[in-house]
């Protein structure tokens, strides 16, 4: 899956059963598993052995597992009751909608470059941060991945910061107030463009 080496491929069925009945789940979490789950498979295991590099320091296998939905509605609360249960790194393989979703530092995030997954890196540690680098940034590059992640979400930020100081702005009638709204939109987009451009040296 995910177009990963057939040495990696697993193919084996998890009972989502197992997750909704032994775990201690709120209900609306173990209502995702019943109505929105239709099967769970282990479709990949990026390991030492399957993936030939070597084990890595933190980081010693990556499960893709592939989440068959009854729906189109994401399970996201149950994706991260299978991640906090999991002590492997998960990147969650949604079908038919071909969403992908990783668990990534104790978060789970929508990939913004789903597609097919390249192996690259001598370590399972550097595999995983080119995985992550590939599912959100759509480079191969793995370089400063946590980095780029902290960049990414302070961009996110200063762009809704942005948009509601400027919404704010056009409706302040004194023009006092207006003004000091007004350098306080440009001071966060002088700040908002320089994290795009921190986050750009990695393109």
């Amino acid at each position: 899956m995910l177009g990963l080496p057939s040495t990696t491929e697993v193919g084996r069925r998890l009972p989502k059963e197992a997750f909704y009945k032994r775990l201690k789940l709120d209900a609306k979490t173990r209502d995702e598993f019943v109505q929105l789950i239709d099967r769970l498979t282990i479709a990949n295991s990026a390991k030492p052995g399957t993936a030939n590099v070597a084990d890595g320091q933190k980081v010693h296998e990556v499960l893709v597992l592939e989440v068959a939905l009854k729906g189109s509605e994401a399970p996201k609360r149950a994706m991260e009751a299978i991640a906090k249960a999991n002590a492997h790194e998960l990147v969650f393989a949604l079908t038919p909608t071909e969403e992908v979703w990783l668990w990534s530092n104790d978060e789970l995030v929508e990939a913004s470059h789903p597609g097919d997954l390249a192996i690259r890196g001598e370590t399972m540690d550097e595999v995983w941060d080119s995985f992550r680098a590939q599912l959100l940034f759509g480079s191969l590059d793995g370089t400063a991945v946590e980095r780029r992640i902290e960049l990414a979400r302070k961009v996110a930020t200063l762009q809704r910061e942005v948009a509601a100081l400027d919404r704010k702005c056009r409706k302040e009638r004194q023009i006092a107030k207006r003004n000091a709204l007004f350098e306080q939109v440009r001071a966060k987009q002088r700040e908002l463009e320089q994290a795009r451009g921190q986050l750009r040296q990695w393109e």
